[in-house]
This record gives C-alpha cells, sequence and structure tokens, in this order.
C-alpha cells in the first residue's frame, strides 16, 4: 500500500511540475547567454554592435534583430515591428543552415542597429519608441521553440542631462549628471557658486544654511535646469 501511495505521489508531483512550466511560460535554455558590446546612447546616424552568443546548442541557429518594444512587452509576446532580413543576422553551427546562407558562428557577431526602420507599413523611430536587441531560434527550429529567446533593450541619441538637490547630513548636495564640458552656477539662498563641470557625474555640497528652509537652484547660461526648496528644520 505504501509503494502504490508513493507512485501516486510521484506522479501527482510531476504532472504539478508540468503545469506550473506551462503557466509560467516557456523554458529557457539555462546556458544560453547573449551580450552586447554596447547598448545605450547609440548613434541615431546608425550604429553596430557586438554581440557575444555563449551556450548555443549544437546543430541549432538563432536570428538576431533590431525590435521595437520592452522587457515586459516581449516577455509576453514576441516583437513584431523589426528590421528587415538586410539587417537580420542569422547564425548557427548547423551544416545544413549553413548551406542555406546562414553564418558560421564563431566568435562576437557585428549587428547593424539602425535608429529608424520600416516594419511592413509602419515607421519605427527608436529614439522616441522603446527598442532592443531580440534573439530567437531560427526557423529550422521551429517557430514555437522560446527557448533561446532574449531581449536587450537599446536606447540611441546623447544622454540626458538629470539633476537631484537634497539634503544630506547638514549639507545641501546636488548630483548632476551629464553635464560634461559645461559651466552650471549652484544657488543656495543668495549664495551663487560657478563650477566647471569636467565629469558625468559631479557632486556638488556645501553646508546647509541655518533657517527653516532653503532654495536651492541649477543654472545653466542664466537657465534653470533644477530647483528645490529643502526643509532644514
Amino acid at each position: 500500500m505504501r509503494t502504490s501511495t508513493m507512485r501516486v505521489g510521484a506522479i501527482a508531483t510531476a504532472v504539478l511540475t508540468a503545469l506550473l512550466a506551462a503557466v509560467a511560460g516557456p523554458a529557457q535554455a539555462a546556458d544560453f547567454k547573449v551580450t552586447a558590446d554596447k547598448s545605450q546612447n547609440l548613434n541615431i546616424a546608425g550604429d553596430t554592435a557586438n554581440i557575444t552568443i555563449e551556450g548555443l546548442p549544437t546543430g541549432q541557429g538563432v536570428y538576431l534583430r533590431l525590435c521595437a518594444g520592452t522587457l515586459a512587452q516581449v516577455a509576453k509576446a514576441r516583437p513584431i515591428n523589426c528590421v528587415g532580413m538586410a539587417e537580420t543576422v542569422w547564425v548557427t553551427t548547423d551544416q545544413n543552415a549553413l548551406r542555406q546562407g546562414a553564418k558560421l558562428l564563431a566568435g562576437p557577431v557585428a549587428l547593424s542597429l539602425p535608429a529608424n526602420f520600416v516594419s511592413g507599413e509602419t515607421k519605427i523611430d527608436c529614439t522616441q519608441l522603446a527598442c532592443g536587441i531580440h534573439v530567437r531560434r531560427d526557423h529550422l527550429g521551429g517557430t514555437t521553440d522560446f527557448s533561446l529567446d532574449r531581449f536587450i533593450p537599446v536606447t540611441f541619441g546623447a544622454p540626458k542631462p538629470a539633476a537631484s538637490i537634497e539634503l544630506v547630513d547638514g549639507k545641501i548636495q546636488v548630483t548632476v549628471a551629464n553635464y560634461a564640458g559645461t559651466k552650471l552656477t549652484f544657488v543656495v539662498g543668495a549664495r551663487k557658486l560657478v563650477r566647471a563641470i569636467a565629469t558625468d557625474k559631479y557632486v556638488f555640497s556645501v553646508p546647509a544654511p541655518k533657517g527653516a528652509s532653503v532654495k536651492v537652484s541649477v543654472l545653466l547660461r542664466g537657465r534653470a535646469v533644477a530647483n528645490n526648496v529643502l526643509k532644514l528644520g
């Protein structure tokens, strides 16, 4: 009786595992990894990234292409707005695929990344829409094999300047990003301090003045790029 019970329990566990896998979505190949040498602040005129693929199963191939979409969207369904075949790269370790025009995977893969492309009748501008490098199993492996699907988000254009103003341990601290090569004026109450910004990330800090609150501003060529009123008491 105990052996029979154990068998029933084992079968039930196997069924439950299969159901959970189905609910969780397509299985991913754990040892298959895709990385790009660059993916952020790409050249708007068009760029090229070197893609490193590790753990591609023997005798299989993948397509690499730029598509519109976010990680959340791609997790639900494969993207449909992608570059054409001219910008899609097909790499493989399968001899049959090589005879059909695929490239042998033998190192980093150069992938063209245009900021603008047309998918069918849809114009995609990756400076305005979320885009990314999409990797998927080739047609020889079947369109329902999602185990090799990967997605690397990309952005185009220079990084946007940013500034944060806060009170830290009794000091006014202003952190600015992507203002290298400019001069900024930091206004703390009635004080104005000019600083030449030489790095992509710069931290300006002065002791907080006395009082209940203080207005802090960051000026670029006389124009405010950040303002905040900090409570001191």
